[in-house]
């Protein structure tokens, strides 16, 4: 099988990761009467292995199917532009690392969460507070690095005409949403529902994306 097709399968496994992780974290995993930090952090040590299985393969088996579709993508598109191809590739594989950095650092927390919890609660809160930061700058709470790969790709498909031209203008549309999210941190925005917006299209949007790029990877005849 050529890379072309396994970037296929990767796109299509990218978007059933994501899939999986709103169900689980937004449907199954129901924190509503949780509603102070100490008993949120009681619902996750509640709900230890759940989270252990939501990282697993919202972040884990994401970022190494992202691997691949990484290099599927660059081989496929380097032709028609091969240097901004190579920065393409590189910031892809940044991505990457810090959706796998920000998994594995959760994952281990969570051994220290409840070892800390059973000897000192509130020591236990300030250090899941503290890794909440890290994993969210790491993994998620701007999503510049991963908007950035994407747009990258939609601006080279166009340009191109590589694929149709509505998944790239979709592509755009959602990487856009992601770039955005950086301005989020100024303080006269940071409470604008705006940014609420944008993070949600650039996590739903990337579902939509990341099936219509597997599907018209596996459609093509590699050259």
């Amino acid at each position: 099988m050529t890379i072309q097709k396994w970037g296929g399968i990767a796109a299509i496994t990218e978007a059933f990761t994501y899939i999986f992780g709103f169900v689980l974290f937004f449907g199954v995993l129901d924190a509503s009467g949780y509603n102070t930090p100490e008993r949120y952090l009681e619902f996750i040590i509640e709900n230890r292995d759940t989270f252990f299985v939501g990282y697993l393969v919202s972040g884990l088996l994401f970022s190494f199917a992202l691997i691949i579709l990484v290099q599927s993508i660059y081989q496929r598109f380097k032709q028609d532009s091969p240097e901004l191809m190579k920065f393409t590739a590189i910031v892809g594989y940044l991505w990457v690392s810090l959706v796998l950095a920000s998994s594995l650092i959760f994952l281990t927390s969570l051994t220290a969460i409840v070892k800390y919890h059973a000897l000192d609660p509130e020591q236990a809160l300030i250090i899941h507070r503290t890794i909440a930061i890290v994993v969210d700058a790491l993994g998620g709470g701007i999503e510049l690095v991963g908007a950035v790969w994407l747009l990258a790709i939609s601006f080279v498909g166009l340009k191109s005409k590589i694929f149709s031209a509505w998944l790239h203008y979709w592509g755009a549309l959602v990487a856009v949403a992601g770039v955005l999210t950086l301005f989020s941190g100024f303080s006269f925005l940071s409470t604008n529902p705006f940014f609420e917006v944008t993070t949600a299209l650039f996590g739903l949007g990337q579902i939509l994306w990341f099936l219509a790029l597997g599907i018209a990877l596996l459609r093509e005849t590699p050259a």
